[in-house]
């Protein structure tokens, strides 16, 4: 079993994470790095481009460390002509499988938020025609 250093557990073999849905960000780091390898900056620049809300930069690099010590992601200094030398993150395979954990979670999430938003329509418009009646026989 892996251990998380913010306390929560992940299921031996990469089971469903724990935390859905509160923890979106590893998932995104995740997906952004399985089709490019990229330093944090450009990660955060690419989020907001998504549509995510700005994140702290703290709170993203923790978040890259905590993924490397678990073995999720890879990272190595590139030196470029100007500038320093900046630190790009890779997934691992590792990460492959548990970016495909969060899909399954996500898709199941979803479909909880999906059915959720059905009944709450249908109540909404149950609950119109309701008072609709006892409005008009109030009036009669």
């Amino acid at each position: 079993m892996t251990k998380r250093s913010d306390g929560d557990k992940v299921t031996g073999g990469f089971g469903a994470p724990k935390d859905v849905p509160r923890d979106f960000l590893t998932p995104w780091l995740l997906l952004l790095l399985h089709n490019w390898s990229m330093h944090g900056y450009q990660l955060m620049q690419m989020m907001t481009i998504s549509g995510l809300a700005a994140f702290d930069p703290t709170t993203v690099y923790r978040a890259l460390r905590r993924l490397e010590e678990e073995g999720l992601i890879i990272s190595g200094w590139e030196t470029g002509d100007s500038g320093p030398a900046k630190r790009v993150y890779s997934i691992t395979e590792e990460g492959e499988k548990f970016l495909q954990t969060w899909d399954s979670a996500l898709k199941q999430y979803q479909g909880i938020l999906d059915r959720f938003f059905e009944l709450y329509t249908e109540a909404k418009r149950t609950s119109h025609r309701t008072r609709s009646k006892k409005s008009s026989r109030s009036t009669t």
